[in-house]
């Protein structure tokens, strides 16, 4: 009994209690480790949103922060669209009809968009805007995200751009400018939330309008992690600009903008990003990630961790009240980073303009390209008949 055994220390002493000597050392030791996991671990959102009915699009939404931040709204009854590269991935059909049982929210479905290839980007924001009555959206979450080890080579994608330059920032900017109408169309008593992530990273980007795509550039060696920060670095920038277009409209109605641009740090994370950039993409070096995860564990936040920053971005009335992009880090509204590009809206200005230029380069030189294997393949298609034609019209021949 509790209460005896309370007797027995207060006659006998402290040595009473069993195993003491080890207690006494242990005790401290792991209330130190809690507390430091718990420092590490950041805010919890404390604030709830009804979200039944609202629909969310979601990039990289099937993994990691996305993936947490899409089932913390579903299960909150939002409508979440997945833009996925692929819809007819097997795994993609599991993973959504999973989500649907846990959450109870049958309003879960997935739509393609490849951030790799701009023409499938601009495919579906095309799709999307051309609906009469303009289809519902509450909010946009861009989540998607390429980190290249710092062994791999320079590759590049089907519009031949770095691919961390373009599912980063160009990818989601050209999704964003297209559906800006469709966003301006909603009516003036819904507040769209547009969720942009970036990173400490950003700290580290190169602010360069002359090599935007990052083609010109050529360092003595590939460095992926300059070009992540980079890509960061533009799509923070690009959302001040973003919301200034927004607030600057005129509606018809004469009625207020009530569209809110946030910016998340979700802060270092466990995430599938951090175990490729550890192990360097190499099955061989798991083992490195391994060796290191009792300090990756207490130091670096979980993806439930992180995805707290994403649910204040979505839940807080604090990102509506604020007239101007919320910086969010630590579940709080905070100053950006201390870099002269994000007090510079001339420059933020730039950046979109030459954006603009980039994307029409890259999508006349697409169309180009498309166009001539359009080309190629009639040909060959033409070539093949003949060729049956001819075949068909051999006499059979003799014995």
């Amino acid at each position: 009994m509790p209460v005896n055994f309370l007797a027995t220390v207060y006659v006998e002493g402290r040595q009473a209690i069993p195993y003491y000597d080890t207690l006494k050392v242990a005790v401290p030791a792991l209330a130190l480790l809690y507390a430091m996991k718990y420092y590490f671990a950041g805010k919890r959102n404390t604030w709830q949103r009804d979200m039944h009915g609202k629909v969310v699009l979601i990039t990289g939404g099937t993994s990691g922060l996305g993936a947490q931040t899409a089932k913390e709204l579903a299960a909150l009854g939002a409508q979440i669209v997945f833009l996925v590269r692929n819809v007819h991935d097997g795994w993609l059909i599991e993973y959504i009809n999973d989500l649907r049982e846990a959450t109870n929210n049958q309003l879960i479905y997935a739509e393609e968009v490849d951030l790799t290839d701009l023409y499938s980007v601009r495919k579906f924001a095309t799709k999307w805007i051309d609906n009469l009555p303009p289809r519902r959206l509450d909010m946009i979450i861009c989540c998607a995200s390429v980190s290249q080890p710092i062994s791999m080579p320079r590759q590049i994608t089907k519009d031949e751009l770095e691919p961390q330059f373009q599912v980063n920032y160009l990818g989601h900017f050209l999704l964003l400018d297209i559906l800006a109408p469709a966003i301006r169309a909603q009516p003036p008593d819904r507040e769209v939330r547009i969720i942009l992530t970036s990173c400490a990273s950003s700290l580290t980007g190169e602010f360069n309008l002359e090599d935007l795509g990052y083609l010109k550039r050529n360092y003595p060696a590939y460095r992926p992690f300059l070009v992540f920060g980079e890509a960061k670095l533009y799509l923070a920038l690009s959302a001040y600009e973003l919301f200034r277009q927004f607030n600057n409209y005129k509606r018809k109605d004469g009625a207020p903008c009530n569209v809110h641009v946030s910016v998340v740090d979700p802060g270092m994370m466990r995430s599938p990003g951090f175990k490729r950039f550890i192990t360097f993409g190499r099955l061989s070096l798991l083992f490195v990630y391994l060796l290191l995860w009792p300090l990756s564990w207490l130091f670096l936040k979980s993806s439930v961790d992180g995805a707290q920053s994403m649910a204040y971005a979505a839940m807080s009335p604090e990102v509506v009240e604020k007239r101007e992009v919320a910086y969010i880090s630590n579940c709080q509204v905070r100053p950006p980073p201390p870099r002269s590009e994000f007090k510079d809206p001339e420059k933020q200005a730039a950046l979109v303009k030459e954006t603009h230029k980039l994307i029409e380069a890259v999508e006349k030189n697409s169309a180009i390209e498309r166009n001539k294997f359009k080309k190629d393949s009639e040909k060959k298609k033409e070539q093949e008949k003949k060729k049956e034609k001819v075949n068909k019209d051999k006499p059979a021949s003799k014995k």
